[in-house]
């Protein structure tokens, strides 16, 4: 346990292959000014920025109201800063989320100098004007400052900021606006961004394979849970049993599908979405499987390290759907833990009327979402959108037309269909250069033979080749009425039970014989659950 302690420390201190580097060198120093504007438009732009010299990043720049992110080596603006920098070359780079083409702008920095820098960021594609609305359902940094939350939602350009108001034993300032306004707990910064802050994340997680508990996102809240710490009682599904009874239209979110207990809460349908885009997939690294997660088993085609955490993580995903179990996708990043900025990785959301937490929260509840960490992707079938449920009848021989359309400002190395975990239809895109943005679109039609799900994900590489993706929830396909079964997946899902029935057994799990018990059967449920979807399957 201290070994994999040590790993995650080194990893999330580090940010890529640069280094943090606040001192001036013996060059002498000057003075960058930078205004950022949006193409077309006078008034001062918010964003996220660093300046870069000799392979060091410089993140501290004399303004009260910018704020720095140490973990990621950036900080985020009101739309201008002033920097101290050593004499030399200068890179600046600018960025506003995924819908404006980022920039990096050299300069020569003479000792004593001060240099003035107007930059204008352009967007490639505005989703607010397509009804999407961008999200990242795991966010802690600034959870005590609503300046630096207001910042962080126009600077990262993150459409619904659900901060983490609670998390384990913290309650920060935030808690209090939340409290104080039960009725609605949310800030309209302007139009087009909101923060909400009746959320709540309990996290206990560490140990070897299976043995953490979890940690789920709660949003939507109409009161806090009472936290257990990092005891193991009562176990995941009770918990989100508590929620659900006291704040029934509350979204509860699965950091990752792969903690331990999670094929326990899974069983009850208590989970409504699965960060399938989470926050150990950094800008420039994977944080891989670790902490007690589910030893989730993936082919030999599939065993690259590299890649072991996205198939893991989809292959979860995927069994879950499966079995029948309707989850949506979602992004997050655990800003203020993790070495991302708000909304590296996110989720974007569908909805029908205007941007407000009831919204956001039906809509993720209904499966309108993707999840992304670079490039947007639409989906429909037969005309239904993300979460909707396509009825046939077998003998009827119905038709279904699938389309998925991709659009990317960077390369990406594949556009695909995926149903029930296999890959339908598949473009290789990896030769394709953005100019400035690449579009693609897949089409295709499948005759099913049973009930199942059909999704879109493309598929790219973050700078040192590390796999990221876009991957839409899914449109689920009820053929005669019967229920998504099927057998391999359900009893993949019995041996993970096992695992934390053997895992129960260990003295020193519980505090006493009563907690054993009632997180056995909790276990045993579950069991039985998936048993019976085994059984279900062996009908077709």
């Amino acid at each position: 346990m201290k070994k994999i302690i040590l790993i995650l420390l080194i990893i999330i201190s580090g940010a890529g292959s640069f280094f943090s580097a606040q001192e001036s060198n013996d060059t002498g120093t000057g003075f960058i000014t930078v205004s950022i504007r949006e193409d077309g438009k006078n008034s001062l732009l918010p964003c996220r920025a660093w300046v870069e010299v000799n392979n060091a990043r410089y993140y501290q720049p004399i303004a009260a109201d910018c704020f720095p992110y140490e973990k990621d080596l950036s900080f985020s603006c009101n739309g201008q800063f002033k920097i101290k920098v050593p004499a030399g070359k200068a890179i600046i780079h600018i960025e506003r989320g995924k819908e404006y083409f980022p920039i990096n702008r050299e300069v020569m920095v003479s000792d004593g100098q001060t240099i003035p820098i107007d930059i204008t960021l352009k967007r490639w594609i505005e989703m607010v004007g397509l009804g999407w609305y961008s999200m990242d359902v795991h966010c802690h940094f600034g959870a005590d400052s609503l300046e630096i939350l207001k910042q962080l939602a126009l600077a990262d350009d993150i459409n619904c900021e659900p901060v983490l108001t609670v998390w384990n034993k913290r309650k920060y300032k935030t808690l209090d606006y939340w409290l104080s306004n039960r009725d609605n707990p949310s800030i309209h910064i302007d139009s087009t961004h909101i923060i909400t802050f009746n959320n709540q994340e309990i996290e206990r997680i560490g140990g070897e394979p299976y043995e953490s508990v979890g940690a789920p996102a709660f949003l939507g809240l109409i009161q806090p849970l009472e936290n257990p710490g990092y005891k193991t009682h009562p176990c995941d599904a009770a918990l989100c049993q508590t929620a659900k009874l006291l704040s029934p239209d509350c979204i509860i979110d699965c950091d990752k599908p792969i903690w331990g207990e999670n094929v326990v809460t899974a069983a009850f349908g208590l989970f409504n979405s699965v960060q399938l885009c989470h926050n150990h997939y950094h800008r420039n690294s994977d944080l891989d499987i670790c902490c007690g997660m589910a030893d989730f088993k993936i082919s030999e085609k599939e065993s690259l390290v590299r890649e072991q955490l996205f198939w893991k993580t989809n292959r979860a995903y995927y069994t879950f759907l499966n079995c029948g179990y309707k989850l949506a996708v979602t992004g997050g990043s655990a800003m203020g833990v993790m070495p991302l900025p708000l909304g590296y990785n996110r989720t974007y959301v569908k909805l029908d009327g205007v941007l407000s937490e009831k919204n956001i929260l039906k809509a993720i509840s209904q499966g309108r979402t993707f999840a992304t960490s670079g490039p947007m992707i639409f989906f429909t079938a037969n005309g239904k959108d993300c979460g909707e449920t396509i009825k046939i009848e077998k003998n009827k021989k119905t038709v279904i037309r699938i389309k998925a359309i991709l659009k990317s400002m960077g390369p990406v190395e594949s556009l695909e269909i995926i149903n029930n975990g296999q890959i339908l239809k598949k473009i290789d895109l990896s030769s394709r250069i953005p100019n400035p943005v690449l579009e693609e679109q897949i089409e295709c039609t499948i005759d099913p033979e049973q009930s199942g799900w059909i999704a879109a994900r493309s598929i790219y590489f973050n700078p040192n080749r590390f796999i990221r993706q876009a991957h839409t929830s899914p449109i689920y396909i009820n053929v005669d009425n019967k229920p998504v079964a099927f057998k391999e997946d359900a009893e993949r899902l019995i041996f993970w039970i096992n695992q934390l029935i053997d895992i129960n057994k260990r003295k020193e799990r519980y505090s006493s014989d009563r907690e054993r018990k009632e997180a056995l059967q909790k276990y045993m449920e579950a069991k039985n659950i998936y048993k019976h979807i085994s059984a279900q399957a062996e009908t077709y």
